[in-house]
C-alpha cells in the first residue's frame, strides 16, 4: 500500500510541472511584447527640437533675406511664425509657448550658420548648461550661442591722463582698476597696482565725547574731568570718585497766599479788597490764591494750623537756604542730608588708524586710486588691495607736436549685448541700427566674442 501511494504522488506532482512551465512562459512573452511596444513608441515619437530647427532652415529657404550676414548676427524665427507658414505639425506643439519657443541662427566667423532651438513645452523642453566663453571648436551642433559686443570709436588728439590732464605718461603716477571719471575711457600701462595708507594715532573718546565716573569697556585713559554736585536725605553709596558731605538741606514749596478780603458793600453785595473790611463787617473772610486771580478754598482748620494747600511740588534739596512766607506763597523746609560730589572723566583710548592716499579714506572700499610705488613718505601698501590697473585717460582734438595721437576708444565698460552697444553708437551721433550699419562707417567697428552652452540629458 505504501509503494501505491508514492507512485501516485509523483505521478501528479509530474503532471503539474509542464502547466507551470507553459504559465511562466506566457508571462515572459507578455513582457517582452509589452517593451517592444514601448520601444517602437519611443521611436516613433517626433523629436520636437530637431523638426523644429529643421522647420526654421526650411523657413530661410522660403525668405533667405532674413538671414544674418554679419559675424556675430543672430536672428530669431518663433514657433509661431513658422505655424503661421505651416513648416510645422501643429499638433505635436500643442503644449508649447508661441512665442518663447524659438530657434536662433546665428552667422559664425567660418561663414556658416548655426541653428540651435530653445523649447518651452510640456511635451518636451530643452535644457541647456551654463554659459561659458568659447570659440566655434568649442561648439557641436547641440549647443546654443551667442555674442557681446564691444563698440570700438576711432578718436584722435592729445591723451589727457586722469586725474591731473598731464600729457606725459611717465609724470602720471596714479592707477585705476575702472574707468575713474566720465571721458577717461582710455587705458594705458597695465600693472598690477596697490592701495597705499599711512597710519596715525588719534584719541578715539566714549560716547563722542561725553563724561562718565566709571570706566566704560574698552576705553582705558582718562581725558579731561568735571564734577556733578548732587543732593540726598539718605545717604549715598561710597565710591572712589565721590566725595560726601554731612550738611542741611533746604527746599521750597509754593503755596496759597492771602489775595484779599471779603467784604459787603452797601448793597449787600460781596466784593474782594485789598484792604481789611472796615468796623461794619462783622466777619470778615481772608480769600487765597495760587495764581493772583484764581481763588483756592481754604478751610478753617488750614487758616488756624497754617497749612496752606500747595500750589505744586516741593524743590530739589539743596543746601541754599530758605524761610516761610505764607503772605507770599513760600513754604520753606529743612533737613539733615548729605552733598555729594561726583568727578567725570571723558573717557578715550588710542587707536591707529589708515589714512588712504591721496583721499584720506580710513577704508580701502573708499579709495580709488592705486599706486605701483609708494606715493608719499611713509605710506604702506595693502598687500589685499592687489589688482589690474591702467593710466586712464580722454583723447582730446589737437595736432600739437609728438603728443598727437590715434586710437580706438571702447563706448561702453566691456563687452556688452548689441542693442546696448548699438544705442552707445546712436548716442555718440552715429545713425546705426545693426552690425551692417556698423560696418559701413569707418570711424566706428566693433569686437565680439562668442558663448556657448551645452545641451544637458
Amino acid at each position: 500500500m505504501e509503494e501505491n501511494y508514492n507512485y501516485t504522488e509523483y505521478n501528479e506532482e509530474k503532471n503539474r510541472i509542464p502547466w507551470l512551465r507553459v504559465l511562466i512562459s506566457f508571462l515572459i512573452l507578455v513582457v517582452i511584447v509589452v517593451i517592444i511596444l514601448l520601444l517602437l513608441r519611443a521611436c516613433g515619437k517626433p523629436s520636437l527640437r530637431n523638426d523644429l530647427i529643421e522647420a526654421a532652415k526650411e523657413y530661410y529657404e522660403l525668405y533667405p533675406d532674413l538671414l544674418p550676414s554679419e559675424t556675430g548676427e543672430c536672428f530669431v524665427v518663433t514657433l509661431h511664425e513658422l505655424e503661421q507658414e505651416g513648416l510645422i505639425k501643429v499638433s505635436d506643439y500643442e503644449t508649447c509657448d508661441k512665442e518663447n519657443t524659438y530657434v536662433r541662427v546665428c552667422y559664425l566667423e567660418s561663414k556658416t550658420y548655426h541653428y540651435s532651438a530653445i523649447l518651452e513645452c510640456e511635451a518636451e523642453d530643452t535644457n541647456y548648461g551654463m554659459w561659458q566663453d568659447g570659440t566655434e571648436s568649442d561648439i557641436n551642433e547641440d549647443s546654443d550661442i551667442r555674442f557681446e559686443f564691444l563698440g570700438e570709436e576711432m578718436n584722435s588728439g592729445i591723451k589727457y591722463y586722469y586725474p591731473n590732464n598731464l600729457t606725459n605718461i611717465d609724470e602720471v603716477k596714479e592707477y585705476y582698476d575702472a574707468i575713474p571719471s566720465n571721458g577717461y575711457s582710455g587705458q594705458d600701462d597695465e600693472q598690477t597696482g596697490y592701495k597705499w595708507y599711512t597710519e596715525k594715532s588719534v584719541n578715539t573718546y566714549w560716547n563722542n565725547g561725553a563724561y562718565s565716573s566709571t570706566q566704560p569697556s574698552g576705553y582705558t585713559i582718562k581725558g579731561s574731568s568735571t564734577t556733578n554736585t548732587n543732593y540726598s536725605i539718605d545717604r549715598p553709596a561710597s565710591a572712589s570718585y565721590r566725595k560726601i558731605e554731612e550738611v542741611t538741606l533746604y527746599r521750597t514749596q509754593r503755596i496759597a497766599y492771602p489775595k484779599g478780603y471779603i467784604c459787603s458793600d452797601g448793597d449787600n453785595g460781596t466784593i474782594i479788597s485789598d484792604e481789611p473790611c472796615d468796623s461794619s463787617v462783622e466777619n470778615p473772610v481772608i480769600v487765597f490764591t495760587c495764581n493772583g486771580s484764581d481763588i483756592v478754598d481754604v478751610t478753617l482748620e488750614q487758616l488756624q494750623n497754617r497749612d496752606f494747600p500747595p500750589c505744586g511740588d516741593w524743590s530739589e534739596w539743596t543746601t541754599e537756604k530758605c524761610t516761610t512766607i505764607y503772605t507770599s506763597g513760600i513754604k520753606c523746609q529743612s533737613d539733615e542730608g548729605y552733598r555729594y560730589t561726583d568727578t567725570m572723566w571723558k573717557w578715550y583710548r588710542n587707536d591707529n588708524v589708515r589714512s588712504y592716499y591721496p583721499s584720506g579714506a580710513s577704508n580701502a572700499s573708499d579709495e580709488k586710486t592705486y599706486y605701483i610705488s609708494s606715493p608719499t613718505n611713509g605710506a604702506i601698501r595693502d598687500n589685499s588691495t592687489a589688482a589690474t590697473v591702467h593710466k586712464y585717460y580722454k583723447l582730446e582734438e589737437g595736432t600739437t607736436g609728438t603728443d598727437s595721437f590715434e586710437e580706438w576708444l571702447p563706448v561702453t565698460d566691456g563687452y556688452v549685448e548689441l542693442e546696448e552697444m548699438l544705442t552707445a553708437f546712436r548716442e555718440l551721433g552715429y545713425d546705426v541700427h545693426n552690425l551692417a550699419d556698423v560696418n559701413k562707417l569707418d570711424q566706428i567697428r566693433y569686437q565680439f566674442q562668442m558663448q556657448y552652452r551645452n545641451l544637458q540629458e
